[in-house]
């Protein structure tokens, strides 16, 4: 039985994810969806060709959209990380565990 190693709860959202840079060739600009996020990291699925390794740093860009409550419009965090564990999954994706090495900043109005 593999140890958990999670510190923090995790939220299972899927919501959009854009390469911004670190991942692979081509995939600037690209989004994928995250599996979830918690305030320490978050996990994303990507293509095989654009996984980058363990121990890569990464940026990218979530966007959350708009909801009763929280915000009328869509809501986009950039953030920084680092990949701590990849896990292949079926039909040649990756999912990718990444460790958030800075807090997400967020950009309101977009």
């Amino acid at each position: 039985m593999a140890q958990e190693r999670r510190q923090h709860r995790r939220l299972r959202l899927h919501v959009p994810v854009a390469a911004v840079s670190g991942f692979g060739a081509g995939s600037d600009g690209r989004t994928f969806r995250s599996h979830d996020v918690s305030v320490g990291g978050l996990c994303v699925e990507v293509p095989a060709a654009c996984a980058p390794a363990e121990g890569a740093d990464i940026a990218f860009e979530i966007t959350v959209p708009p909801g009763e409550g929280y915000s009328a419009s869509p809501s986009r965090f950039r953030g920084a990380g680092q990949v701590v564990r990849r896990e292949m999954r079926e039909g040649q994706a990756v999912a990718l565990a990444v460790q958030f090495t800075q807090p997400l900043a967020l950009n309101l109005g977009v």
